[in-house]
């Protein structure tokens, strides 16, 4: 990895407390890598209708049994 050269407008202090911070952020990134995601679901498959959904009073109607 490069070190950056941090800009030169900072003061030592700020420096100093600058490389601190990329110590600690190195540190936690080794120490806590990234959790994993989850596998991926698998999808619900629903049922495609080329007009929209079916009406449900015709298709209430169209159910005859006898």
């Amino acid at each position: 990895m490069v070190n950056p050269v941090p800009p030169p407008h900072l003061s030592p202090e700020q420096r100093e407390r600058l490389e601190q911070l990329v110590d600690a952020v190195r540190l936690r990134t080794v120490l806590y890598p990234a959790p994993k995601p989850p596998p991926p679901r698998p999808q619900a498959r629903s049922r495609q209708y080329p007009f929209g959904r079916p009406n449900p009073w015709r298709t209430a109607r169209g159910r005859r049994r006898g």
